[in-house]
Protein backbone atom coordinates (compact mmCIF):
# COMPACT_ATOMS: atom_id res chain seq x y z
CA UNK A 1 0.00 0.00 0.00
CA UNK A 2 1.24 3.48 -0.87
CA UNK A 3 -0.01 5.11 2.31
CA UNK A 4 3.22 6.34 3.91
CA UNK A 5 2.63 9.69 5.62
CA UNK A 6 -0.92 9.86 4.34
CA UNK A 7 -3.39 11.29 6.85
CA UNK A 8 -6.42 9.17 7.74
CA UNK A 9 -9.47 9.78 9.93
CA UNK A 10 -11.46 6.83 11.29
CA UNK A 11 -14.68 7.31 13.26
CA UNK A 12 -15.99 4.77 15.75
CA UNK A 13 -12.39 3.93 16.62
CA UNK A 14 -12.93 2.68 20.19
CA UNK A 15 -13.45 -0.93 19.15
CA UNK A 16 -14.42 -3.44 16.50
CA UNK A 17 -13.88 -2.51 12.86
CA UNK A 18 -12.80 1.03 13.74
CA UNK A 19 -10.03 -0.15 16.04
CA UNK A 20 -8.84 -2.76 13.54
CA UNK A 21 -8.81 -0.16 10.75
CA UNK A 22 -6.85 2.33 12.85
CA UNK A 23 -4.25 -0.31 13.69
CA UNK A 24 -3.90 -1.50 10.11
CA UNK A 25 -3.60 1.98 8.61
CA UNK A 26 -1.02 2.93 11.24
CA UNK A 27 0.95 -0.25 10.53
CA UNK A 28 0.97 0.72 6.84
CA UNK A 29 2.56 4.07 7.65
CA UNK A 30 -0.42 6.42 7.85
CA UNK A 31 -0.86 9.20 10.35
CA UNK A 32 -4.20 8.14 11.83
CA UNK A 33 -6.74 10.14 13.79
CA UNK A 34 -9.22 7.85 15.53
CA UNK A 35 -12.40 9.39 16.91
CA UNK A 36 -15.21 8.08 19.07
CA UNK A 37 -17.84 9.39 21.47
CA UNK A 38 -16.57 6.76 23.93
CA UNK A 39 -13.26 7.00 25.73
CA UNK A 40 -10.57 4.89 24.09
CA UNK A 41 -8.64 2.54 26.34
CA UNK A 42 -4.89 2.16 26.38
CA UNK A 43 -1.98 3.99 24.84
CA UNK A 44 -2.37 4.88 21.16
CA UNK A 45 -0.08 3.00 18.76
CA UNK A 46 2.71 4.99 17.15
CA UNK A 47 1.34 7.39 14.55
CA UNK A 48 -2.18 7.39 16.05
CA UNK A 49 -3.99 10.30 17.69
CA UNK A 50 -7.34 9.83 19.42
CA UNK A 51 -9.99 12.54 19.76
CA UNK A 52 -13.40 12.42 21.42
CA UNK A 53 -16.02 13.21 18.80
CA UNK A 54 -19.79 13.06 18.52
CA UNK A 55 -20.39 12.18 14.87
CA UNK A 56 -23.98 13.44 15.05
CA UNK A 57 -22.79 16.95 16.01
CA UNK A 58 -22.17 19.45 13.21
CA UNK A 59 -20.15 21.60 15.62
CA UNK A 60 -17.87 18.65 16.43
CA UNK A 61 -17.26 18.01 12.71
CA UNK A 62 -16.49 21.68 12.09
CA UNK A 63 -14.07 21.75 15.02
CA UNK A 64 -12.40 18.60 13.74
CA UNK A 65 -12.06 20.03 10.22
CA UNK A 66 -10.42 23.20 11.55
CA UNK A 67 -8.00 21.17 13.65
CA UNK A 68 -7.11 18.84 10.74
CA UNK A 69 -6.37 21.77 8.44
CA UNK A 70 -4.24 23.53 11.03
CA UNK A 71 -2.40 20.37 12.11
CA UNK A 72 -1.90 18.54 8.79
CA UNK A 73 -3.10 20.80 5.99
CA UNK A 74 -5.01 18.04 4.22
CA UNK A 75 -6.83 14.72 4.68
CA UNK A 76 -6.24 11.68 2.44
CA UNK A 77 -8.52 9.01 3.91
CA UNK A 78 -11.90 9.32 5.61
CA UNK A 79 -13.45 6.17 7.08
CA UNK A 80 -17.01 6.83 8.25
CA UNK A 81 -17.42 3.79 10.48
CA UNK A 82 -19.29 4.96 13.59
CA UNK A 83 -22.76 3.44 13.99
CA UNK A 84 -25.27 2.03 16.45
CA UNK A 85 -27.54 -0.98 16.10
CA UNK A 86 -31.17 -1.41 17.09
CA UNK A 87 -33.35 -4.50 16.64
CA UNK A 88 -36.96 -3.47 16.19
CA UNK A 89 -39.50 -4.23 13.49
CA UNK A 90 -41.55 -1.40 12.02
CA UNK A 91 -44.41 -1.64 14.55
CA UNK A 92 -42.07 -1.61 17.56
CA UNK A 93 -39.69 1.18 16.51
CA UNK A 94 -40.35 4.54 18.16
CA UNK A 95 -39.91 7.76 16.21
CA UNK A 96 -37.37 8.94 18.79
CA UNK A 97 -35.21 5.84 18.29
CA UNK A 98 -35.61 6.04 14.51
CA UNK A 99 -34.35 9.64 14.53
CA UNK A 100 -31.47 8.74 16.83
CA UNK A 101 -30.20 5.87 14.69
CA UNK A 102 -30.60 7.98 11.54
CA UNK A 103 -28.52 10.76 13.07
CA UNK A 104 -25.70 8.46 14.20
CA UNK A 105 -25.59 6.12 11.20
CA UNK A 106 -26.50 8.40 8.30
CA UNK A 107 -26.59 12.11 9.16
CA UNK A 108 -23.09 11.71 10.59
CA UNK A 109 -21.78 10.53 7.23
CA UNK A 110 -23.47 13.42 5.43
CA UNK A 111 -21.87 15.82 7.92
CA UNK A 112 -18.47 14.16 7.70
CA UNK A 113 -18.28 14.28 3.93
CA UNK A 114 -19.79 17.77 3.62
CA UNK A 115 -17.48 19.22 6.27
CA UNK A 116 -14.25 17.48 5.28
CA UNK A 117 -14.47 17.66 1.47
CA UNK A 118 -12.67 21.05 1.47
CA UNK A 119 -9.78 19.51 3.44
CA UNK A 120 -9.72 16.40 1.23
CA UNK A 121 -9.55 18.51 -1.94
CA UNK A 122 -6.01 19.38 -0.85
CA UNK A 123 -4.96 15.73 -1.13
CA UNK A 124 -3.30 14.41 -4.29
CA UNK A 125 -5.52 11.32 -4.19
CA UNK A 126 -8.11 10.98 -1.43
CA UNK A 127 -10.50 8.18 -0.55
CA UNK A 128 -13.74 8.11 1.41
CA UNK A 129 -14.95 4.74 2.69
CA UNK A 130 -18.44 4.64 4.21
CA UNK A 131 -19.61 1.73 6.33
CA UNK A 132 -22.90 0.39 5.06
CA UNK A 133 -24.30 -3.14 5.51
CA UNK A 134 -25.90 -6.06 3.72
CA UNK A 135 -29.12 -4.74 5.28
CA UNK A 136 -28.94 -1.90 2.74
CA UNK A 137 -29.62 -4.33 -0.10
CA UNK A 138 -32.10 -6.76 1.49
CA UNK A 139 -35.11 -6.88 3.75
CA UNK A 140 -34.26 -7.49 7.42
CA UNK A 141 -37.57 -6.90 9.25
CA UNK A 142 -35.99 -6.95 12.71
CA UNK A 143 -33.54 -4.20 11.62
CA UNK A 144 -36.03 -1.87 9.90
CA UNK A 145 -34.51 1.47 10.94
CA UNK A 146 -30.93 0.21 10.82
CA UNK A 147 -31.42 -1.03 7.27
CA UNK A 148 -32.94 2.30 6.27
CA UNK A 149 -29.89 4.15 7.54
CA UNK A 150 -27.52 1.86 5.68
CA UNK A 151 -29.50 2.13 2.44
CA UNK A 152 -29.25 5.91 2.76
CA UNK A 153 -25.49 5.60 3.27
CA UNK A 154 -25.29 3.51 0.11
CA UNK A 155 -26.93 6.26 -1.97
CA UNK A 156 -25.04 9.10 -0.29
CA UNK A 157 -21.88 7.25 -1.29
CA UNK A 158 -22.67 6.87 -4.97
CA UNK A 159 -24.00 10.43 -5.20
CA UNK A 160 -20.81 11.77 -3.64
CA UNK A 161 -18.65 9.60 -5.91
CA UNK A 162 -20.36 11.03 -8.99
CA UNK A 163 -20.16 14.57 -7.62
CA UNK A 164 -16.41 14.28 -7.04
CA UNK A 165 -15.72 12.61 -10.38
CA UNK A 166 -17.76 15.02 -12.50
CA UNK A 167 -16.22 18.02 -10.75
CA UNK A 168 -12.66 16.78 -11.21
CA UNK A 169 -12.01 16.37 -7.48
CA UNK A 170 -9.18 14.02 -6.45
CA UNK A 171 -11.53 12.04 -4.19
CA UNK A 172 -13.02 8.57 -4.58
CA UNK A 173 -16.00 7.39 -2.51
CA UNK A 174 -17.01 3.77 -1.91
CA UNK A 175 -19.11 1.82 0.58
CA UNK A 176 -18.44 -1.44 2.42
CA UNK A 177 -21.32 -3.85 3.14
CA UNK A 178 -20.54 -6.49 5.76
CA UNK A 179 -22.90 -9.14 7.02
CA UNK A 180 -22.50 -9.95 10.73
CA UNK A 181 -19.25 -8.91 12.42
CA UNK A 182 -17.98 -10.27 15.73
CA UNK A 183 -17.92 -7.00 17.70
CA UNK A 184 -19.42 -5.62 20.90
CA UNK A 185 -22.01 -3.69 18.86
CA UNK A 186 -24.26 -6.73 19.25
CA UNK A 187 -23.95 -6.74 23.04
CA UNK A 188 -24.71 -2.98 23.16
CA UNK A 189 -27.66 -3.28 20.78
CA UNK A 190 -31.01 -1.84 21.77
CA UNK A 191 -34.14 -3.89 21.18
CA UNK A 192 -34.71 -7.61 20.94
CA UNK A 193 -33.01 -9.83 18.41
CA UNK A 194 -35.46 -12.51 17.22
CA UNK A 195 -34.94 -16.01 18.57
CA UNK A 196 -33.35 -18.39 16.14
CA UNK A 197 -33.32 -22.17 16.25
CA UNK A 198 -29.84 -23.76 16.53
CA UNK A 199 -29.66 -24.75 12.87
CA UNK A 200 -30.48 -21.25 11.65
CA UNK A 201 -28.08 -19.77 14.19
CA UNK A 202 -25.25 -21.99 12.98
CA UNK A 203 -26.09 -21.09 9.39
CA UNK A 204 -26.02 -17.36 10.15
CA UNK A 205 -22.61 -17.71 11.81
CA UNK A 206 -21.16 -18.94 8.52
CA UNK A 207 -21.54 -15.45 7.07
CA UNK A 208 -20.11 -13.46 9.98
CA UNK A 209 -16.48 -12.34 10.08
CA UNK A 210 -13.83 -10.83 12.31
CA UNK A 211 -13.34 -7.04 12.30
CA UNK A 212 -9.92 -7.46 10.67
CA UNK A 213 -11.54 -8.92 7.53
CA UNK A 214 -13.56 -5.74 7.06
CA UNK A 215 -10.56 -3.55 7.92
CA UNK A 216 -8.57 -5.27 5.17
CA UNK A 217 -11.18 -4.23 2.60
CA UNK A 218 -11.33 -0.68 3.94
CA UNK A 219 -7.56 -0.32 3.74
CA UNK A 220 -7.51 -1.67 0.19
CA UNK A 221 -10.13 0.89 -0.88
CA UNK A 222 -7.96 3.59 0.70
CA UNK A 223 -4.89 2.47 -1.23
CA UNK A 224 -3.40 3.27 -4.63
CA UNK A 225 -4.33 -0.23 -5.69
CA UNK A 226 -8.00 0.80 -5.66
CA UNK A 227 -7.34 4.01 -7.61
CA UNK A 228 -9.96 3.20 -10.28
CA UNK A 229 -12.67 1.98 -7.88
CA UNK A 230 -15.20 4.74 -7.34
CA UNK A 231 -18.88 4.55 -6.40
CA UNK A 232 -18.66 0.83 -5.67
CA UNK A 233 -20.40 -1.18 -2.97
CA UNK A 234 -18.12 -3.93 -1.71
CA UNK A 235 -19.96 -6.77 0.03
CA UNK A 236 -18.00 -8.49 2.78
CA UNK A 237 -20.59 -11.18 3.38
CA UNK A 238 -19.28 -14.56 2.21
CA UNK A 239 -22.06 -14.54 -0.43
CA UNK A 240 -24.98 -14.17 2.02
CA UNK A 241 -26.78 -11.58 -0.12
CA UNK A 242 -26.80 -13.83 -3.19
CA UNK A 243 -28.06 -16.98 -1.46
CA UNK A 244 -31.50 -18.03 -0.26
CA UNK A 245 -32.10 -15.95 2.91
CA UNK A 246 -30.81 -17.75 5.98
CA UNK A 247 -33.28 -16.23 8.47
Amino acid sequence: METKQRVALVTGAAGGVGQSTVEKLAAEGCIVIGTDIRAIDGTPPEGVVYRQHDVASEADWQSLATWLEEEYGHLDILVNNAAILMAYHIEEQSLEDFNTIMQVNCTSIFLGMKTLLPVMKKSAAASIINMSSTSAVGGYPHFAAYGATKAAVRNLTVSTAVYCQTNGLPIRCNSVHPDGIFTDMITRMQGNFPEMDPDKGARAMEFACEPAAVADVICFLASHGARHINGAEIRVDNSSTVQVPYF
